[in-house]
C-alpha cells in the first residue's frame, strides 16, 4: 500500500516557488531519506504535507486520504527540527506525554494509572524509562531527542516524520538514535520519512531517498539514484568522491 503520494506540489512565497511540481510515492513500511542542499525545500516539503503550511497546487494523500489534522483514521508522528520552549518551565517528561496520549475510557479510579503504564511503556521503546521525572529543561540533546520520539509515537502513528532528528546529537548518540528508528521501522511497520544530511545515514538506514532541490532531482534506493553526476549538479564537484567513499563504505 501507498502511504505518502505526492503529486505535483507547489509552495511558494510571494512570488518564488520554494517547491515546484514535486511528485513520488513512499510505501507503507519503508523508510525513506529527503536530501538535498540548504534551501531546497526540505522542511518545507514535509511542513506541506503535514498541513502545518498552505500549497498553492497539487495534491497529498496519506494511506489513499487526504490528511486532516481532526482525521482520527490517519495517525501521524512528527519531530521537527528544533523545538523551541522554556526551559526553565516545570513540566516532567511524563507530564509531556500524558498530554498528548490517547485518551482513556475507564472509570476514573483507573485512568491515572492507565496513563501512566501507557506512558512508562512509551519510553522504554526508546530507552528513555529513567527520564521519566527529569525536568524537559534539564535533558541534553540526545535525551530530548528519544523523548520527543516517545511524543512522536504516543499515538501509535502509523507514518513518522522526522526533521534532522539527530542534529546537534553526538555520534554515539545518533547512532542509537538511528538504530530506535530502525527498530521502529521494523518492529511495528512504521513508515519514516527523515530529512538528513549525513549520506551515510542516508545509505544505512533508508530504503528510497528522494534528492530535492526546488524540484525532485532524483528517488528510488540510495545507491542507485544518487549518481556522481546527480550530486554534482546538486552539490558541486566535490561531492562525487565523497558519494564513492559512502557507498563503499556501507556496502
Amino acid at each position: 500500500m501507498t502511504a505518502l503520494s505526492v503529486e505535483n506540489l507547489c509552495v511558494k512565497a510571494g512570488n518564488s516557488h520554494l517547491i515546484e511540481n514535486v511528485s513520488f510515492r513512499i510505501e507503507e513500511g519503508k523508510i525513506a531519506a529527503i536530501i538535498g542542499p540548504n534551501g531546497a525545500g526540505k522542511t518545507t516539503l514535509i511542513k506541506a504535507v503535514l498541513g502545518l503550511i498552505p500549497y498553492e497546487t497539487g495534491s497529498v494523500l496519506l494511506f489513499g486520504h487526504p490528511f486532516k489534522h481532526n482525521n482520527s483514521h490517519i495517525r501521524v508522528g512528527y519531530v521537527p527540527q528544533r523545538l523551541e520552549f522554556d526551559r526553565t518551565f516545570p513540566l516532567t517528561v511524563s507530564e509531556l506525554l500524558r498530554f498528548t496520549s490517547p485518551p482513556f475510557y475507564s472509570f476514573p479510579f483507573h485512568k491515572k494509572r492507565r496513563e501512566r503504564e501507557y506512558v512508562c511503556r512509551q519510553l522504554e521503546i526508546v530507552g528513555a524509562h529513567d527520564l521519566k521525572n527529569r525536568n524537559i529543561g534539564s535533558l541534553s540533546g540526545g535525551e530530548l531527542q528519544r523523548v520527543m520520539v516517545a511524543k512522536a509515537i504516543v499515538n501509535d502513528p502509523q507514518i513518522l516524520f522526522l526533521d534532522e532528528p539527530a542534529s546537534g546529537v553526538d555520534i554515539e548518540g545518533q547512532e542509537r538514535f538511528y538504530d530506535l528508528i530502525r527498530r521502529l521501522n521494523k518492529e511495528k511497520g512504521l513508515t519514516v520519512i527523515l530529512i538528513s544530511h549525513d549520506l551515510n545515514i542516508v545509505y544505512r538506514f533508508a530504503d528510497n531517498v528522494l534528492c530535492l532541490n526546488r524540484r525532485l532531482v532524483c528517488s528510488g534506493r540510495p545507491a542507485e539514484a544518487l549518481t556522481d553526476e546527480v550530486m554534482k549538479s546538486v552539490y558541486g564537484e566535490m561531492m562525487g568522491g565523497y558519494i564513492h567513499s559512502c557507498h563503499e563504505h556501507n556496502q
